[in-house]
């Protein structure tokens, strides 16, 4: 097997990300663009909060064991 990539849409509420913030929330279920869900860490999008929340597109990496590899923002 080989490396795994993963495209979704994630958009989250100025609220939400302070939830994160906040501790009362750690990670998100995306529905990939073939129809796979796939639980990730919100941690991996710290980079991309912005006061009023998230949004954008992103390519997720993964091992062959579906391990955390890469996360960019494509749009």
């Amino acid at each position: 097997m080989a490396e795994r990539c993963y495209r979704f849409r994630l958009l989250l509420t100025a609220e939400q990300v302070l939830s994160y913030y906040q501790g009362q929330v750690t990670a998100v279920v995306v529905q990939a663009d073939n129809g796979l869900r796939v639980q990730l860490d919100l941690r991996h999008f710290r980079r991309y909060f912005q006061h009023s929340g998230l949004d954008g597109r992103f390519e997720l990496f993964t091992d062959e064991n579906g391990k955390f590899k890469a996360l960019q923002k494509i749009n």
